[in-house]
């Protein structure tokens, strides 16, 4: 098994929303932000090769935007999933699997590319997964969180990128989707939100997603203000932490651009940091 992270293009968010009721004072001694209260944040996919199978964790924003958009969120190039893939030894065509652990915007769309006024599938060869949870979530989901879908480039996912819908619920790490790899349901965030956990050489790797999207987000009250249901996020924050720091889990982080992985400890003021390296 080879585990190769792939960069997906960087973003930016307002650190408010980043960590929601936490004071700036605090969060920006952890995470630093520019004079307008703007975080720099990046899309960190990872790819698994357990040579069968080629699996891409996430697959960035994509190129569907127009300037507007693109510097109102700090856009940064869209197509760099690709030079990232080929730097790396690897073609999009070789991608035989794509694992969206969620369908916002930043996770999935860049798993299709607009060609004059057309969709196309930016993994030809893939077939692609997300929680039937999730899914049915995102057809009736609330004003709040309704802009980060996209219902036409996920029909177009579901029709020509052999869509699969993981159906089992719960916290309990189910059997594995492939050879070292499974995963386990998360709610807090958004419904259905897919976690993957990566058994290698006796090592437990956890991709972090929106359940922990930066390594300062690590306290247990420091969510996101894009969490929709953050009393459940906490619970599971809490849960999923006392279980990494007890079997010394590395995490690995999608969205914090100065931090790639890290593991924790349970201290007598809850979870923190034990170590941050790279992958």
């Amino acid at each position: 098994m080879k585990l190769i992270p792939i960069h997906a293009g960087n973003f930016s968010c307002d650190g408010g929303a980043l960590f929601g009721v936490i004071p700036k004072p605090l969060w920006s001694k952890a995470y630093p932000a520019d004079e307008n209260n703007v975080t720099k944040l990046t899309m960190r996919c990872l790819l698994v090769d357990i040579g069968e199978h080629k699996i891409l964790i996430e697959a960035g924003v994509g190129n569907h935007y127009s300037e507007k958009v693109r510097q109102n969120n700090g856009h940064e190039e869209t197509d760099v999933i690709v030079k990232s893939l080929t730097q790396n030894g690897y073609l999009p065509e070789d991608i035989t699997d794509v694992l969206f652990t969620h369908l916002h915007w930043d996770h999935c769309n860049g798993a299709v590319l607009s060609e004059n006024g057309k969709y196309r599938l930016q993994f030809p060869n893939a077939t692609h997964w997300c929680s039937q949870k999730q899914w049915e979530h995102s057809k009736i989901s609330n004003i709040r969180e309704r802009a980060a879908y996209y219902p036409e480039i996920l029909n177009f996912l579901k029709t020509e990128g052999n869509m699969q819908l993981v159906k089992y619920p719960g916290l309990t790490v189910r059997d594995e989707l492939f050879p070292g790899i499974s995963v386990r349901m998360f709610d807090g965030h958004t419904p259905g939100q897919m976690i993957p956990f990566i058994v290698s050489e006796g090592k437990t790797y956890v991709y972090m997603a929106d359940l922990i999207p930066t390594a300062a987000n690590i306290p247990i009250v420091w969510l996101a203000a894009y969490d929709l249901y953050p009393v459940t996020a906490m619970e599971e924050k809490e849960r999923f932490l006392k279980e990494a720091a007890e079997k010394e889990y590395i995490l690995f982080f999608e969205h914090d651009l100065y931090t790639e992985c890290a593991t924790v400890e349970w201290t007598e003021k809850g979870p923190k940091a034990k170590g941050k390296f790279s992958l």
